[in-house]
């Protein structure tokens, strides 16, 4: 049985507490209030495994914002000594030890975050020192290739993003048209892969040919929704070019 995953289990036993589900060798409960009607012994539930607030491995038909390896971005709904909890989706909030905060967390506020299972408890917990869990080298990238992003912060150049679940990348501010937040996860192409280090700079348009056909549908639309003529000048800034068009000037 896998800890912080999704899995299809089949149905062993129903009791008045809710079903209890085996994967061949173990059994976990299913409380009943998340039991679907109509179930059936033998018959196969997929579900996502946790452990209660007696660290008892429990499953739920609930949804969370991240499984065990993934990234995701949630928000801090209580601060204590030991450190913060965060909503996940699920009854039971996910603890981020104090020692695993780059900054501390304040209620209130999102951080993109890396969950994973301690070894020493065998507990679902979360980091916020994500970059010990990302390579910072793309050579098995290639230029203009589609790519997941998430956003998991901001320096005065550029956004740092996560690329397709395991890479760090930066987005560059002249590649930058939109607000973006912490955790706001986008399609993206690899704009470039620097030779002498591996480091990945990424686009949130496509690149090269199709990134120049791209503009033309773009600009195409722009004049026939404004009859032909477009409000612009040569001097227009890259603001106002954006703000009207949705392009860069370039």
């Amino acid at each position: 049985m896998i800890l912080g995953d999704y899995q299809s289990l089949e149905i062993a036993r129903d009791t008045n507490q809710g079903l209890y589900l085996t994967d061949g060798v173990y059994e976990v409960l299913l409380p009943r209030r998340q039991c679907p009607p109509h179930a059936h012994i033998g018959e196969p539930i997929r579900v996502f495994v946790l452990t209660d607030s007696e660290d008892r491995p429990i499953a739920t038909t609930k949804v969370p914002y991240g499984k065990v390896g993934d990234f995701a971005a949630l928000k801090v709904v209580t601060v204590a000594d030991s450190g913060a909890f965060l909503d996940w989706g699920l009854d039971k909030d996910l603890f981020c030890p104090f020692k695993e905060q780059i900054v501390p967390m304040k209620e209130g506020q999102r951080y993109v975050v890396r969950i994973y299972i301690d070894q020493a408890s065998e507990r679902i917990v979360c980091t916020s020192k994500i970059h010990k869990f990302l390579r910072p080298t793309g050579e098995d990238l290639k230029p203009g290739q589609p790519v997941k992003v998430m956003i998991a912060g901001f320096t005065p150049n550029a956004a740092t993003v996560i690329v397709n679940n395991e890479i760090k990348a930066s987005i560059f501010n002249d590649e930058i048209y939109e607000n973006l937040r912490v955790g706001d996860v986008r399609d993206g192409f690899v704009k470039s892969i620097r030779p002498q280090d591996q480091k990945v700079a990424i686009s949130l348009r496509p690149v090269g040919y199709q990134s120049v056909l791209g503009e033309r549908e773009k600009l195409l639309a722009a004049l026939k929704k404004n009859g032909g003529f477009l409000p612009l000048s040569d001097r227009a800034t890259p603001e106002e070019i954006h703000r009207a068009l949705g392009l860069s000037k370039g």
